[in-house]
């Protein structure tokens, strides 16, 4: 039998394979192109299922090399940015739609590079907290700590940004309207999840929250349990949410036939 570690590894596998499948399936089906919050969630997929398979490796054959340890520690403590991009990229796809009522691009585009910053500081201050030498623990620390700091600020801001959404939501197209709700919901499991980044990179060595070795049972209620619901919902929405090109076709459409209509009752009139 399993230790309880090892055990939520082959738990996260279990979740994050069809979730990987379905992401895919979801950004296969909505375009590519400009498709930004799936993308991330297929990217956190493949992050969880790195550190999970690594974790199993691990206890199952007794192997804890320098390299596995640094792989499941940096793949288990870079899964917020992936949320928080997702959720930009769902309120970008929200805005837009909802033209003059709707925040312009540039509001999102600063708080992309700062997520993907974080993103990148976060990776950089795990891989200094696993070395050896006290200076470069000090190092990542500090790094850790400056990029909770950074994920609480997205965090907030997009709060803001669903929660306007929600507000002007006569506004919102009919077939993104799911997901604005979508972003809504997802905000207080996404913050439990953010207060459990928060208390990892600013935990104390020994403690439930101690970066190399975080309980398993708050890992699991406060990471994993979270990130599950926020990913279905995600997942849920994407499913429900037609494909963004063919309805701006539609909607271009639609467009030509009023234009249509309207010179044919023109020419009625004229020939009155």
């Amino acid at each position: 039998m399993l230790a309880p570690k090892p055990s939520l590894a082959a738990t996260e596998l279990a979740f994050y394979i069809p979730a990987f499948l379905s992401s895919a399936f979801i950004l296969h089906k909505q375009g590519f192109a400009r498709q930004q919050g799936w993308f991330y969630l297929l990217a956190l997929s493949i992050l969880r299922l790195i550190g999970a398979a690594c974790t199993l490796y691990m206890a199952t054959q007794n192997d804890f090399s320098a390299s596995l340890l640094e792989t499941a520690i940096i793949t288990s403590a870079v899964g917020t940015a992936p949320l928080l991009l997702a959720l930009l990229g769902f309120q970008e796809r929200v805005n837009e739609g909802m033209e003059h009522k709707g925040l312009s691009s540039d509001v999102f585009r600063p708080i992309h590079l700062i997520a993907l910053t974080a993103l990148v500081i976060s990776i950089v201050g795990g891989v200094y907290e696993t070395h050896a030498s006290a200076s470069d623990q000090r190092t990542g620390k500090k790094l850790m700590d400056a990029a909770g700091i950074l994920f609480l600020t997205i965090y907030l801001a997009l709060c803001g940004s669903a929660i306007r959404a929600l507000v002007e939501l006569r506004w919102v197209l009919v077939d993104e309207k799911r997901l604005a709700h979508a972003c809504v919901v997802a905000l207080p499991f996404l913050c439990v999840r953010i207060v459990y980044t928060l208390c990892v990179v600013f935990g104390t060595r020994g403690s439930v929250f101690d970066f190399r070795n975080v309980n398993v049972w708050v890992q699991a209620f406060m990471q994993f349990l979270m990130e599950v619901v926020v990913v279905a919902i995600f997942v849920l929405a994407g499913v429900t949410t037609p494909k963004h090109v063919k309805r701006e076709m539609q909607e271009g459409a639609v467009k030509e036939d009023a234009g249509d209509e309207g010179v044919e009752l023109g020419e009625t009139v004229g020939q009155g």
